[in-house]
């Protein structure tokens, strides 16, 4: 099968396994010449098959030295079907993962299911021991109540009134319009229930119970604050409430953590980076283009392993930890300082869709989001067919 990126709607439904490899070994080498700290021995990680959980596996495995489980919701290879990216970058994290010597343990499957918390837990219990870290980094669509059977649904929508702005149409590299309208009571009550801090909250209750969290154990969730551009749709919308009550469990937690295992329960607001969700969210794309022009001009834009290796190195386990007024790490300071924030609107508002394309930010920005999914590496080719029959034997372990 011959594999070029499928773009529907601004969303790929294909991927490259090979490509997804080269994504992969990329951070793994990047993690190699960052400098290896202490950190914990045993790692949770609850969505590190891409993005933020994926970079933070990697972070942890190769510079931390740390054993690591993954849980993630992905789909194989099945017909005309390539497989998701993350069920490829899970299978070749497990490839370079074994030459630490450690444990890297997979499982695919809905994290949000009591079932899959009760596996994950009797896996360590036999296997692994107590863990020192639980990083959630789950971002998904849905979750089934499993009270009700009902598959409640997310809702990427405003508050109050709608907005109006830009994203990149990936296809055709070109703007276009979007206009996001306000979400009903319930959309945001659903939001919280999928996206809030209930499922993180069980998942350090089940392990907790089963006396699984280690002495000093530390959980930290992701939460993304950003400046008054994407502010409407995002902080101030639907997924901003479920961001509040992930910091409000964070704090809930953080009085249990502290009391009985004197460890911590921590909220990271990250930098804004190329996602496959940013493209939906108006503005983010030519905000997250104009930011990375001006922070690569300044030399202070960081890769996205970078990113999460800083987070672990200096303010998890190091003591150049930056917190707000409300208690949450703040790995964004150097998106959030006003100089940054100021050159970046400027840059937003001077330059039309000619001049926004011609920036290396936006180049930049986008070919992160088809790296996402395996495509645009130079030594790749493909125009060459990929047999999946010799790919067939492999899967998560």
């Amino acid at each position: 099968m011959i594999i070029k990126p499928k773009i529907r709607g601004n969303f790929f439904t294909n991927a490259h396994p090979y490509g997804c490899e080269a994504f992969v070994k990329n951070q793994i080498e990047e993690a190699k010449q960052l400098t290896s700290f202490d950190g914990p021995k045993n790692v949770l990680v609850i969505g590190g098959s891409s993005g933020y959980g994926l970079s933070s596996r990697i972070a942890l495995a190769f510079a931390a030295g740390a054993n690591t489980v993954n849980v993630s919701f992905e789909s194989p290879p099945k017909g005309k079907r390539t497989g998701s990216a993350g069920w490829w970058n899970n299978i070749f994290f497990q490839r370079h993962a074994k030459a630490t010597g450690n444990v890297h343990k997979d499982f695919i499957g809905d994290a949000f299911l009591r079932s899959i918390k009760v596996d994950v837990a009797d896996y360590l219990k036999t296997k692994l021991g107590k863990i020192d870290l639980l990083v959630y980094s789950l971002a998904a669509p849905s979750r089934t109540n499993e009270t009700t059977g009902e598959r409640v649904q997310s809702s990427l929508k405003t508050v109050g009134e709608p907005v109006e702005g830009h994203t990149v149409d990936l296809a055709n590299r070109r703007l276009t319009s979007v206009r996001v309208e306000p979400a009903t009571k319930q959309e945001i009550e659903d939001t919280v229930y999928v996206m809030g801090g209930d499922d993180w909250h069980q998942w350090v209750e089940v392990l907790r119970k089963s006396d699984l969290l280690a002495e000093g154990f530390k959980t930290i969730a992701y939460t993304y604050i950003g400046g008054e551009t994407t502010r409407p749709i995002y902080r101030d919308g639907s997924i901003g409430r479920a961001k509040v009550h992930l910091e409000q469990t964070a704090r809930a937690m953080q009085d249990t953590l502290s009391r009985t295992l004197g460890g911590e329960a921590l909220v990271s607001s990250s930098k804004a980076v190329a996602t496959k969700a940013s493209v939906f969210i108006p503005q983010m794309p030519v905000y997250g283009a104009c930011l990375y022009d001006v922070m690569i001009r300044r030399g202070t834009h960081e890769t996205i392993l970078e990113h999460k290796h800083r987070l672990f190195y200096d303010m998890v386990y190091g003591d150049k930890r930056i917190k707000d007024e409300v208690g949450r790490i703040r790995l964004d300071h150097r998106e959030m300082e006003p100089d940054v924030q100021d050159e970046t609107l400027r840059l937003m508002r001077g330059a039309d869709e000619k001049g926004l394309f011609t920036l290396p930010g936006m180049n930049a920005f986008i070919d992160e989001l088809y790296a996402l999914n395996g495509f645009g590496f130079e030594h790749i080719d493909y125009d060459k067919p990929v047999d999946f029959d010799a790919l067939a034997s492999m899967k998560p372990e």
